[in-house]
């Protein structure tokens, strides 16, 4: 078969116009979407940063979080409606009618409906947890066993930064039960144990003592730790329960000064530890 009659010099030329004209025309619609998105985010970001930053300074500091919660989901989309257009447009670049499409691809949604059900509620459940202001970016949570600071809230899933600095991505469908520890203070409780003998009321003395230098020494401190009572008594030893209300986050940094406190206040009093 001679190949140079199948295709002559013409179909080649009119083969590589045709290329260049949908590779142009493909490559204005990229342009369209990445100038679009851009605009469109810097817009979102300008206007919700300006009310954050107010809602910030106002008595209202909770609703900035819930600002940027709906920025990031604005963000998310507008990203999958611009993928939309961008499909319908490339669509008409190759002359194909985008109504039978649509309405075959609905078709075939039916068909792959249950293949696609985790997906729908994905997007069902964030948007209820929007809706109902189970969390916002910014805020300290719980999900499953994954605690960290909510960085997106988008319409499929959840990004949480934990505290060693990994990033976590949980689908917003799998989200059954939510803690959250930014909405009031949070408690900052642990056990001291001294000998069995000891001078309680010196003990207790002691630890407010040093619940006060906590609260005086380290950001995050609502209440001063104090005493709460006794947890566990044997022969050898009591077991007393110390707890004080801090800021979300701020526990282990708390927990930490107190016991080193705790510890200082006790070898002055002459209070054994066990």
């Amino acid at each position: 078969m001679d190949i140079t009659a199948a295709f002559p010099p013409a179909f080649w030329q009119r083969l590589i116009g045709i290329l260049i004209l949908k590779g142009w025309a493909i490559t204005k619609i990229l342009v369209f979407f990445f100038v679009v998105r851009f605009v469109a985010y810097r817009l979102i970001g300008r206007v919700l940063g300006s009310l954050a930053a107010r809602e910030a300074e106002g008595p209202t500091r909770a609703a900035a979080g819930r600002i940027r919660t709906l920025g990031t989901l604005g963000r998310s989309i507008i990203f999958y409606v611009l993928i939309f257009i961008a499909g319908v447009m490339t669509l008409r670049v190759f002359h194909v009618d985008p109504v039978p499409v649509l309405t075959a691809a609905g078709v075939v949604g039916l068909a792959v409906g249950f293949g696609a059900q985790k997906l729908v509620r994905d997007i069902i459940s964030g948007f209820f947890i929007v809706l109902e202001n189970q969390y916002s970016v910014g805020e300290y949570i719980t999900i499953g066993g994954v605690t960290g600071t909510v960085e997106e809230l988008g319409m499929r899933v959840t990004r949480l930064r934990d505290d060693s600095g990994k990033l976590v991505i949980i689908a917003n469908g799998d989200v059954s039960q939510v803690i959250n520890h930014s909405r009031g203070p949070t408690q900052a409780a642990l056990e001291i144990s001294v000998a069995a003998d000891s001078d309680l009321d010196k003990v207790r003395a002691a630890i407010a003592g040093a619940g006060e230098e906590v609260a005086a020494k380290v950001d995050g401190v609502v209440t001063p730790p104090k005493a709460d009572g006794i947890t566990a008594i044997d022969a050898c030893k009591v077991t007393v329960r110390v707890s004080g209300e801090v800021k979300p986050g701020r526990q282990d940094a708390v927990k930490s000064a107190l016991r080193e406190l705790i510890r200082a206040k006790f070898a002055e009093e002459g209070i054994k530890l066990v």
